[in-house]
């Protein structure tokens, strides 16, 4: 006897069955973005933990301070509604871009993480941005100057630009020493050669002058042949853009060699923990730009955001001190990932480039008061495009004069 389906059944039954079928395309749409479960995100770091800029390896441990901080708290509550844990994982390269290229390539194919974060050296994001781009993941808040590399659509920059920097530095001189002549000691990389071509610019229509300029490289033991050719230029003003090491190596030579030129050095540098190895009576004077409060390991003050800062470096025992520029970099730049995952609209890559290319007034703990996180989708993709003068008095660093903001105006490489 054959069956009878009741009338108003089989649309039922399909209604059942598309159902069933929307919800499995969403599952399966999930799944197809890795390194994103119910509970984790996963997140790959490739930094420069030993070897001769070892230094900057205080970036990744900034990062996991705040992230540990983070899951500690259970976790970070994401777009989508659902509070996930940050799973970090960092791979070591020695500031080598072949190292980076491998180490990003094992971080996404083997360990499927859902974003590359803190990239650090501009040859490093050049190296792998092709591999980023074919590959569709987010090279997240790159550790570079230089904005615009290899892989635009799926890489974004933090820290200020290099001309920015280079941009302040001139209009310090033109306004405070007009006549300078200046010496350059600068990395001899895209980052150097894009800051040497935006000092040049940035003085050309003054009576300052570039006296002498050398390169140098990462792998460089000493830079004291560099500077004693500086020094013969006759130059006045001494400006360096070098790793922490060498730039140590320069503010201690300008100091004992007699020289004692006006020396500014690029926050890369600049921190105390970076200058002790100089001698901090010969760093007396040396002018930095920063974009972050200065954190004082003796006297912290009561600034709520500091005062985060240094209960999650104590709670995660970092190796980096406290007032490690670097290291600081590293916890801004968790923060930064933090505030992201909690905005994006869905825990997909194309939610999270969505998120981060138009982000609107985005406080940070350690962001100096005034300066927040501010990109606009294809016509602004510096997130921090304001920078403060300090000088250091041979214990900490001071205010020197205002804020100077370049915000939708980053001078072009």
């Amino acid at each position: 006897m054959p069956i009878r389906i009741p009338k108003g059944a089989f649309s039922l039954m399909q209604v059942l069955a598309l159902a069933g079928l929307m919800a499995s395309v969403a599952r399966a749409q999930q799944s197809e973005t890795p390194g994103v479960t119910d509970d984790v995100v996963k997140i790959g770091i490739s930094g420069p933990l030993t070897g001769p800029v070892a230094a900057i390896g205080a970036i990744a441990d900034g990062v996991r301070t705040k992230v540990d901080a983070v899951n500690a708290g259970g976790g970070v509550k994401m777009g989508d509604g659902k509070t996930r844990r940050i799973e970090l994982l960092v791979e070591d390269d020695g500031l080598d871009p072949q190292r980076t290229l491998t180490n990003v390539r094992k971080l996404v194919e083997r360990e499927e993480v859902f974003a590359v974060l803190a990239t650090a050296g501009t040859p490093n994001n050049q190296a792998i941005g092709r591999y980023i781009t074919q590959r569709e993941v987010p090279n997240l808040f790159m550790y570079s100057g230089v904005h615009e590399l290899a892989g635009p659509e799926w890489e974004i920059g933090l820290v200020p630009s290099f001309t920015t920097e280079a941009a302040v530095f001139a209009r310090y001189l033109v306004e405070t020493k007009p006549q300078a002549k200046i010496a350059l000691l600068y990395l001899n990389t895209e980052t150097g050669q894009i800051f040497r071509k935006a000092l040049e610019d940035a003085v050309s229509m003054s009576n300052i002058q570039i006296a002498a300029a050398q390169p140098v490289t990462s792998a460089d033991p000493t830079v004291e042949t560099q500077l004693s050719t500086l020094k013969a230029s006759g130059a006045d003003t001494l400006v360096v853009i070098t790793g922490p090491k060498q730039g140590a190596e320069a503010v201690r030579f300008a100091a004992e060699s007699g020289w004692k030129p006006t020396t500014l050095v690029s926050n890369i540098a600049a921190s105390v923990a970076s200058l002790k190895p100089a001698g901090l009576e010969n760093a007396k004077g040396v002018i930095t730009s920063q974009y972050l409060k200065q954190v004082n390991a003796t006297a912290p003050g009561d600034d709520p955001g500091v005062t985060r800062y240094v209960a999650d470096h104590q709670a995660a025992k970092a190796r980096y001190s406290l007032d490690d520029a670097l290291g600081q970099v590293g916890y801004a730049t968790g923060d930064a990932l933090v505030r992201v995952l909690q905005s994006m609209k869905a825990p997909t890559r194309e939610a999270l480039m969505e998120t981060v290319r138009n982000l609107n007034g985005v406080e940070l703990d350690l962001l100096l008061p005034g300066i927040t996180l501010n990109t606009k989708s294809a016509e602004d993709v510096y997130p921090i495009e304001s920078l403060q003068l300090f000088q250091f008095d041979g214990s900490a660093y001071q205010p020197l004069g205002k804020m100077i903001s370049f915000e939708g105006r980053t001078p072009s490489h």
